[in-house]
């Protein structure tokens, strides 16, 4: 049965009238925000009312702040392409996983991890690697309650295993002396964050700030590349907050940090959009927020800043946001380099500008349902050469799985004929 779109026709004809009755014209909000952003050059006015939001008398402020001098750059600097440095390997890195299910025969989860290694101009056939691991121990399937873990531990695991893939392909290349700069490119924001409800998260956080200190000590650029993101609006809250005048006036809004103040919504990605030509990037700036400052208190270089660019290939253009390391973002040359090859990579694919170094190790990493039934079958089979019959699927689960299979024409079954046999 598919979706019967006549009867969605008038459903969708009244939501359209109800946005014609709203107001979604963000120009002046833009106006303000271009006008702020280009008047924001003034750093030690800044940096005075950054302070203001980092004492006791405002919480709640998690927008963006300038570097630390020397480092700092003004908020509205804009830096064109750079060239392309002569030489470099690229890591990324990717992971998929199959999640725990209490109706499985057994209790079991898989994170498959990817990495694709390209070579910038150097004549070296790319490298590919994957490494499925399939965790069954009841110790690392249920938390300290037995009870299954979350959805979210499995993917607190996958994000620190794609870390940790990294800084081992890192290492591995810089002692194999492969072309310098060694960019590694993650797929998502750096400043990682095991929550609560995550089992052993911890550890996890250790082990992912080991990993990222195997990443400097291989003298790895490391950039987290988000590709959408667009419910970022740290550099707006800058911008309101710059607008304020004094001490007095923070505190009593403090609560319109949050949203923008009169900027409120608007995000990052309306501004850079307007104000950066095509390979330009933004100033680099850092999250104010306890958890990037607990990275700091760790390690100075593990603070997370970051710079929005505008990346573009023969057909269309999109907004960015690149995460880097305090490591990185103290060196210009590191920062330059990440820059034009994250230009490179996203002229590289097709329609869509989006590094084709990625996009690779997306694809190695990627477990399709196909792939998860046929592991699952692999499991049942196992479990019969020991002896153990398999948990049958409940009606329900087994009527799904059915239906949503590939199908066959269902045939009455014959009867034998009536009377007697002879």
């Amino acid at each position: 049965m598919t979706l019967e779109f006549n009867k969605l026709f008038d459903q969708v004809q009244r939501m359209g009238d109800m946005f014609a009755k709203l107001d979604f014209d963000l120009s002046d909000k833009l106006a303000l925000a271009v006008q702020r952003y280009e008047a924001a050059s003034d750093l030690d006015d800044l940096r005075a009312k950054i302070r203001v939001v980092r004492g006791p008398e405002v919480s709640g402020y998690r927008g963006a702040a300038p570097l630390d001098v020397p480092d700092a750059e003004p908020i509205n600097r804009i830096t064109g392409a750079p060239a392309l440095p002569e030489s470099a390997t690229l890591i990324a890195t990717d992971g998929s996983q199959i999640y725990p299910h209490d109706q499985s025969s057994v209790h079991y989860y898989l994170i498959n991890t990817a990495a694709f290694i390209y070579y910038h101009g150097y004549e070296h056939t790319p490298i590919t690697l994957t490494e499925p691991q399939l965790a069954y121990h009841k110790s690392l399937v249920h938390d300290n309650n037995r009870q299954l873990i979350s959805s979210r531990t499995v993917d607190a695991r996958r994000t620190l295993a794609e870390m940790q893939t990294l800084a081992t392909q890192a290492w591995a290349q810089y002692r194999a002396n492969a072309p310098r700069p060694i960019v590694a490119l993650y797929d998502n924001h750096l400043l990682f964050w095991a929550n609560a409800d995550v089992t052993g998260g911890d550890q996890i956080m250790r082990d992912y700030q080991t990993a990222l200190g195997q990443l400097y000590d291989a003298g790895a650029i490391l950039g987290g590349y988000i590709d959408s993101p667009s419910r970022s609006r740290t550099v707006l809250r800058l911008l309101y907050l710059s607008s304020l005048r004094d001490e007095a006036e923070i505190v009593s809004k403090q609560k319109l940090l949050e949203t923008g103040g009169d900027l409120e919504g608007l995000r990052d990605v309306h501004l850079f959009a307007h104000v950066l030509e095509n390979g330009e990037r933004s100033a680099l700036m850092v999250q104010n927020s306890p958890r990037n400052l607990e990275y700091r208190h760790k390690n100075e270089g593990f603070e997370i800043a970051f710079f929005y660019v505008k990346v573009f290939n023969g057909y269309q253009s999109a907004v960015a946001r690149v995460d880097v390391p305090m490591w990185v973002a103290r060196n210009r040359a590191s920062v330059d380099a990440l820059h034009a090859l994250v230009l490179e990579q996203c002229a590289m694919q097709g329609r869509t500008p989006y590094p084709y170094a990625l996009t690779r190790a997306d694809e190695l990493a990627v477990v399709t349902s196909k792939d998860k039934r046929k592991l699952e079958e692999l499991i049942r089979l196992e479990l019969r050469k020991q002896g153990v019959e398999p948990t049958p699927l409940p009606a329900k689960a087994a009527s799904k799985r059915a239906a949503r299979s590939d199908k066959r024409p269902y045939q009455q079954p014959t009867r034998p004929p009536s009377g007697n046999r002879g």
